[in-house]
């Protein structure tokens, strides 16, 4: 892992703390969708990284129109406690 500047580190304890106080949701139905870049920032990894897990289906996503992931807030919070990160 490298090291995270410190807006970096502000930018990741935000979104922790949104994922924190916002209600679990198990389906993607009311989850709030993620980018790849905020994921990738959470777990400290690349983007690629996570293309990778959606791709495995060790992380759920949704594609946009555009052909973007998504990923439902519930299943990365779930990750990130899974591997004790949040």
């Amino acid at each position: 892992m490298a090291p995270l500047g410190n807006e970096r580190l502000r930018e990741r304890a935000v979104l922790l703390e949104t994922l924190s106080v916002e209600a679990p949701d198990p389906g993607l139905g009311g989850s709030r969708l993620l980018r790849t870049r905020e994921v990738a920032l959470l777990f400290q990894v690349s983007e690629r990284a996570v293309t990778d897990w959606a791709r495995r289906g060790r992380l759920p996503s949704v594609r946009t129109p555009g052909g973007h992931r998504r990923y439902p807030a519930a299943a990365v919070r779930e990750l990130l406690t899974e591997v004790g990160l949040g």
